[in-house]
């Protein structure tokens, strides 16, 4: 039996009808699961944590790798589901909204997000630190998670993702991979956490780029007046921010840059340069 014919059978069995508002797409090619569980490097004993687990076809995969696994599951039919599909000690099942639910400990993270929560569920995850994860997304997001500075996708999402981890696209995946089949085709990316990033207060970073970025086609000497206006009510630049990076373009500036320029910032509004 395939694992679509898997798929619907169980489906069928429980009563469950796939909800697009919870993004219930199953991922049903055994081929892509495959290459999940071979990217994230799995070995017997690691704790790995699974968000929107569906049904459980990549739960499986998880358990024959010898892993403990923790799901975060937010529909309480599916929670039921994996209870009963996978019973045993080896498998914890959460039932609650991965965004707001506290995590459990875990090692590796390896999952086929809802597209609804990417990017919120990222960021906790990559503030919260991890040894590797592989994670599907939509594609759409999946380019600006890995896109490069100068590039037309590099976004605040890809300068924030670059300042915690190396982000990798290993592959894209059709509509077809799921059932039902999403609207938008979807990608496979490895997020490996960076050994050393800049000493800044992460908090007012997040928020610098968020202000900073919805002007990334100016030049940062009239982005980071807007930003700092935007943040505390005065458009001004810091004299501090180094002469020729002003005359580039937000889009241009690497993570590095960008940390720098905000803490910076951050030290100018609360009087401590100078």
């Amino acid at each position: 039996m395939s694992l679509l014919q898997e798929t619907k059978l169980i489906l069928r069995r429980y009563g469950i009808k796939p909800s697009r508002k919870l993004g219930q797409h199953f991922l049903v090619s055994e081929r892509i699961i495959e290459r999940e569980v071979e990217v994230a490097e799995l070995s017997g004993g690691e704790r790995v944590l699974e968000i929107g687990a569906g049904i459980g076809n990549l739960t499986g995969y998880l358990l024959e790798a010898g892993c403990e696994v923790v799901v975060v599951e937010r529909d309480p039919l599916m929670v039921r589901v994996l209870r009963e599909r996978f019973p045993g000690e080896k498998l914890r099942v959460v039932c609650g909204d991965a965004t707001r639910v506290e995590l459990p400990p875990f090692d590796k993270v390896v999952a086929n997000l809802p597209f609804s929560i990417s990017s919120p569920i990222t960021f906790r995850l990559l503030r919260r630190g991890f040894e590797r994860a592989v994670l599907i997304y939509q594609l759409e997001f999946a380019r600006r998670l890995v896109a490069e500075p100068g590039t037309r996708e590099y976004s605040r999402v890809s300068a924030a993702c670059r300042y915690y981890a190396r982000a990798r696209l290993v592959q894209r995946i059709p509509r077809g991979a799921f059932y039902p089949p999403p609207e938008v085709e979807a990608a496979l990316v490895e997020l490996v956490p960076v050994e050393q990033r800049p000493d800044v207060d992460e908090e007012f970073f997040l928020r610098f780029l968020a202000a900073l970025f919805p002007y990334r086609r100016k030049k940062l000497r009239r982005a980071l007046a807007l930003a700092a206006s935007r943040l505390f009510g005065m458009e001004e630049v810091p004299p501090e921010v180094d002469a020729e990076l002003l005359e580039r373009r937000v889009f241009q500036l690497t993570p590095e840059e960008l940390a720098r320029i905000g803490e910076v910032l951050r030290r100018w509004s609360t009087g401590e340069s100078g």
